[in-house]
Parts: structure tokens; sequence; C-alpha cells
């Protein structure tokens, strides 16, 4: 069979496994989302006019390059154009995976020079802005994690500015630009991405830094790591005849070749701690297992003429893994609601009770249907445990009508601040700039000269 053949075949497979699982995730948000009391909420209209009533000039070019995904679009718009995967194919037609071309974000992990991350960078980026619009004569603005090493900021200048002449670069923390659409001047940030977790305050617009938390074993790689322990576990193959048996390498191959574990980690839900207390239950029974009363039936996903098996554990208690630190047995990170809790705790008094009603969740992992209500619970379990009385009201920022929203709301943020052009003009690096040994600006420093 040809490399065309067998491409057109997975494509239909993960079209097919995304059709089954799709009617799962709308009936799970409609059911398991937190109260409306609970939510921080601002409607689409409101921003769109907010938006519309801004000098946007020449349009600038937002991008924001995560380790999963990339987000990019112009300004001034309220979802990116295009969010696709940060990886490409090379003349060679090797695949170049978001490790290698974020290589310079690690130095550790870079085992190549500069010059090698800097051409992989190129190649990307010149890709991604060619599918949106010419971008040699206009801004750019890069949404950066507030981890993001020197070399890669450098590397990305060099590209953005030198190589691909962009009109002028100027960089944005993700956290800072996630406040922006909410026009709320304190947030406890909580961005879940796909590498790691980074929870930072945000108090009158200033950025806590030295309160900050973050944690690895708290993302978007561990949940599906936790997917497919569950799947090894309890997954099974139905043959056509009807017959169940426990899966085997070859089965693997065909889950890996369509993404099936990826697919499951966008399609969890998050329960409520009764019901996750009971699946405890469950598994730890011996022998014949109790009954138990599902949100989400089995289900069967055709491939290679065969079905894999995905039983209801692996859609209900997949999340548990941010709540239950002995699921990550190789991490000394703790859960994530002892983490906000820590973070808020470090805070000075008369700041705690601002952060817990103002918070702010980003990231993919974000959009898990449930997953506020479940994180509201367990903070206030905490707090009740240990009589601190700072998280009494627990509510969430979010977008009243844009599906999705917590995966790009830090585009959006930077999406509004791109439409203020004397902003952009004021604070951005050109070429000539460049050329004189002149570096990017880091946020900090751009608001300190700013008072």
């Amino acid at each position: 069979m040809s490399d065309d053949v067998t491409r057109s075949a997975r494509d239909k497979l993960s079209s097919n496994t995304q059709a089954v699982l799709e009617s799962l995730k709308a009936a799970r948000r409609s059911s398991s989302g937190v109260s409306t009391s609970s939510i921080l909420s601002v409607s689409s209209t409101a921003l769109s006019q907010a938006i519309s009533s801004i000098d946007n000039g020449k349009s600038a070019v937002i991008v924001e390059v995560g380790s999963k995904l990339t987000k990019v679009g112009c300004a001034g718009e309220l979802n990116p154009r295009l969010i696709i995967r940060t990886e490409y194919t090379d003349d060679n037609g090797k695949l170049v995976t978001a490790d290698e071309i974020l290589a310079l974000n690690n130095r550790k992990t870079a085992s190549k020079s500069i010059e090698y991350y800097e051409d992989l960078l190129h190649k990307f980026l010149k890709m991604i802005f060619l599918r949106v619009l010419a971008p040699t004569d206009r801004p750019v603005i890069v949404v950066e994690s507030m981890f993001m090493s020197e070399d890669l900021r450098k590397a990305m200048t060099k590209v953005i500015v030198e190589r691909i002449r962009c009109k002028s670069l100027m960089f944005m923390p993700s956290h800072v630009c996630a406040t922006f659409p909410f026009n709320t001047q304190n947030a406890l940030v909580v961005d879940i991405g796909y590498s790691e977790c980074v929870a930072v305050p945000i108090i009158e617009g200033v950025t806590m830094l030295n309160e900050f938390e973050s944690a690895r074993s708290i993302c978007g790689r561990q949940l599906e790591r936790r997917v497919r322990e569950l799947m090894e576990k309890y997954g099974q193959v139905e043959e056509l005849g009807g017959e169940r048996r426990a899966l085997e390498e070859a089965d693997w191959e065909d889950i890996n070749n369509i993404r099936l574990i990826e697919t499951l980690s966008v399609s969890l839900i998050c329960l409520d701690r009764e019901r996750s207390e009971k699946w405890k239950e469950w598994e730890a029974a011996e022998g014949e297992k109790p009954s138990i009363e599902v949100l989400c039936e089995e289900n069967l996903v055709p491939v290679g003429g065969k079905s894999i098996v995905v039983p209801s554990v692996v859609f209900e208690t997949s999340v548990e893994i941010f709540f239950d630190e002995s699921l990550n047995p190789d991490s000394f990170d703790m859960s994530l609601p002892k983490i906000l809790h820590r973070l808020v705790s470090k805070c000075s008094i008369d700041l705690r009770k601002k952060l817990f009603p103002n918070v702010l969740l980003a990231g993919g992992v974000s959009t898990i249907p449930g997953l506020m209500k479940r994180l509201e619970q367990e903070i206030q379990y905490i707090d009740e445990k240990n009589e601190t009385k700072f998280a009494e009201v627990v509510k969430f920022y979010q977008f009243s009508e844009i599906k999705n929203s917590p995966l790009f709301v830090s585009w959006v943020g930077a999406s509004l601040l791109g439409s203020l052009r004397e902003t952009i003009e004021r604070r951005s690096l050109t070429l000539d700039e460049w050329r004189t040994g002149k570096l990017a600006a880091d946020w900090t420093d751009m608001i300190v000269k700013a008072r």
C-alpha cells in the first residue's frame, strides 16, 4: 500500500474516532459545569464591541507557540485564524516535533547548535505566518510563557525580525494576556498546558512573581499518560464476532496511529468529590467489581476490522491525577488544589481573599467539563479543614459564549493589546534596533518604565 493510501486510511480512522466521541463531549459539557453563581462571565458580544472600538491601524500578527498547539491570527479578532500542532514535515518527509522546534527552551536537551534550532524555528514560523497572511509589513506579538528561556527568546527575535523581516516584534507574557479580555486587575491565573501547570497571582495589575507555583505532573502530557495506564488496565478489543480480549501490542500500534489516547484526553469529564470517591471504592475492590452509576457509557472505536473498547472508568477517572497525589508516584508535586492553596497562603493577609474569588483558568486542559466545579469543591474542602477562611468564595472567569475559550484566552488578550496601535509602536523592537544590539523588551521592564 502506498504512503498516500495509508495516510488516507489513517485520516479516515481518526475522523471516525472523533465522530464516535463528539456526542459524548457535547452531552458532558451540558451537565457537568459549575453553577452560574461561580462564574464571572463576559459575553463575546461585549468583547467584540470593545475590540471594534479600538483603532486597529495595520493589524498585528498574534502568535502563541505552545508545546502542543500553536495559535496564530490577527489583532482585533475573537478567535485565532489557525490552531495547529507545533510541528511540521520538512523537505525530506521527516516530522519535526515541538520538542525540536522549542529545544532552546532547555539547553540541557538541545544537543545541536543554536543555528540549527533557529533554522527549525524559521521554517515553522514562516509556514504558519504565510498560512494566515504576509507578515513582512506587520508588527508581530509573541505570547510567551513566563518561563521562556533567554536562548529561545533571542532565537525567536532573530527569526521574526531579521530572517522573516516583520515590521516589529513585541513579547507579552501569557498570564498577563489572559486577564485582558476580562478587564480585571486581580486574578489567580492558572495555566494548565501540555507540559506543565503554572499558577501566578496578579494583584492590582502587578504580577506577583515571587509567589508563583508550578508543577510538571499537572499537565496534558501526564493526563495522556494516565489515560494510557487506564486503557492498558481496563481497555479491551471487541472482534467482529463480538468476542472480547485484552489489548495486545498490535492493537497499540493501531491506537497510536489514530492518536486515540490524545483524542480520549480531550473527551474526559471531571467528577465531583462524591462520585470520585465511589470510583475509588470500585477500583480498590478485588474480584468482582461492585455496580456503579456512570455518566459515560463505554465506547467502541472502530479500527482495522475490530473495535477498541473504551470503558467508562477511563472517561470518568483519568482527571483524578490532578487531585490524587498517589497517582503520580514519580513526582513530588502536590495536587492542584493544594498547590493553589499554598500559593494563596504565601501572599500577605490583605491579599488572600482577593484571589480565590478571581480564578482564571487557561490552557487546553482547562476545557475539561466539570473541572471548575471539582476545583471549587476541593479548594473549599481544604479551606474548611485548615480553617484558613480565605476560600469561602471561589469564582472563575469565563466567556459565556465562546466554546473552549480557555484554550486560547491568552491569545485573545494579545489580540486586544495588538489593536492598540500606539502601544505596539512604542514597545516593539524593529529591525534597525535589533541590528544595533537592542533586545526585545521584557514586559516587566516596560511596566516599570511606564510608571
